[in-house]
């Protein structure tokens, strides 16, 4: 009997013996994707703040309301019209202190990363042309200084390749003063270019910590800002509640508590975020 053929017999079509049975294979199934689980993503500290000064904005708009401020402007307790001017600083203070929370340490980073990369070129090519002058004059202790590829440039972080920079720059000054300086390209205009590039990268080298203490102290006041509102508007809600002996009162104090909610837009329900931890400072 001749051997049957599938698509899947591991048998060449051209076989000798083979006969088709009508087998059709199904066509595979799609692979489905796994299933994923969305996450909430966190949102930045500024957003959690600029919920707050929203729900500052609403309370002062509940009470200079044409029907509410007449119910407590200058009308007993007196207390109270303190209170709300009080109020108005505080939130004044802590809405400025907030907006400094939204400068980044990106830029600070991306800069230094920058001028690394600038004083790591010029060092090279500077490097490459003293190592070779050494060599012709004999000086092998000052090439093998500064005899390095580009990676071993690039490998250098911070301080180390500062100082080495400037060994570099020292190095090259001294050539550049000597005949054999010109014969290498070595000139008082190169030796000046990576003056400045070690310069620029100097000014720059504890920028992005810097950015970073900045940060952790503005968080600091601004978390002190809004504990210091939040208490004000308390004393508030306390001062208006004896203005609840007449309908209008009543209502003003329904509608300052309801001015008092937190929205947080984008916010899944249930959910009650607290700040984020404020960025640690960096190691020393």
């Amino acid at each position: 009997m001749p051997t049957p053929l599938r698509w899947d017999s591991g048998h060449r079509w051209n076989e000798p013996g083979l006969v088709w049975d009508g087998f059709v294979p199904e066509p595979p199934k799609p692979i489905q994707p796994a299933a994923t689980t969305l996450r909430h993503q966190p949102r930045a500290m500024n957003d959690y703040y600029l919920n707050r000064i929203n729900m500052g904005r609403k309370v002062f708009a509940c009470l200079d309301a044409p029907d509410h401020e007449p119910l407590w402007k200058n009308q007993p307790p007196l207390r109270l019209t303190a209170a709300v001017a009080e109020a108005r600083v505080l939130l004044t203070d802590f809405e400025t202190l907030a907006k400094n929370l939204s400068q980044s340490t990106t830029g600070s980073a991306a800069d230094k990363a920058r001028e690394e990369r600038e004083l790591e070129d010029a060092a090279h090519e500077l490097g490459r042309l003293v190592v070779r002058c050494c060599r012709a004059a004999g000086d092998e202790a000052g090439a093998a200084t500064f005899d390095r590829p580009i990676s071993g440039w690039r490998k250098m972080r911070d301080e180390t390749l500062l100082q080495t920079a400037r060994a570099l720059e020292a190095k090259a000054g001294a050539i550049a003063a000597m005949p054999a300086g010109a014969d290498y390209g070595i000139t008082p205009a190169r030796v000046a270019a990576l003056k400045k590039e070690a310069d620029d990268y100097d000014a720059l080298i504890v920028a992005p910590d810097e950015a970073i203490n900045r940060r952790v102290i503005a968080t600091q006041k601004v978390r002190g800002a809004y504990a210091a509102f939040d208490d004000k508007l308390d004393e508030i809600g306390d001062l208006l509640l004896p203005l609840r002996s007449t309908a209008a009162g009543a209502e003003l104090v329904a509608a300052y508590e309801q001015a008092r909610t937190i929205n947080d837009r984008g916010r899944r329900p249930g959910e009650n975020p607290e700040p984020p931890p404020p960025t640690p400072p960096p190691a020393p």
